[in-house]
């Protein structure tokens, strides 16, 4: 059976989906970026792959969810855990532990891959 991977072509050279992930192909997420991130480099509409059961570390960027919307954060595990806005390092919010749990905060998933694809023409 000769079967074709899923593939993204960008500048002539292929990308696999099935290797833009570390664990298990049923944890793993393909979502678009709503905006962009001048300091990660992250274009609007950057395909993201996020692993909701991957380990975050300090520096990890993280989807976090507050009410309905979704958005980026970049992890800080020092001096203690919070969530930084990535543009604006001065805005955070707490991490969602069992004390902020009230606050409506979730940790969705950790972003392991963007794909920052060139603009339709």
């Amino acid at each position: 059976m000769n079967e074709r991977p899923s593939t993204l072509a960008n500048n002539g050279h292929r990308v696999l989906l099935e290797t833009l992930y570390y664990g298990e192909a049923n944890a793993t997420y393909l979502m678009r970026a709503c905006e962009a991130s001048v300091t990660c480099g992250l274009r609007a509409g950057a395909l993201l792959v996020v692993d909701p059961a991957a380990e975050p570390r300090d520096g990890s960027i993280v989807v976090i969810q507050t009410g309905e919307d979704l958005s980026l954060r970049r992890l800080r595990l020092r001096p203690e855990k919070y969530l930084e806005n990535l543009d604006a390092p001065d805005d955070i919010l707490p991490w969602p532990d069992q004390a902020t749990v009230q606050s409506g905060i979730i940790c969705w998933g950790i972003l392991l891959y963007t794909v920052n694809g060139e603009p339709a023409q």
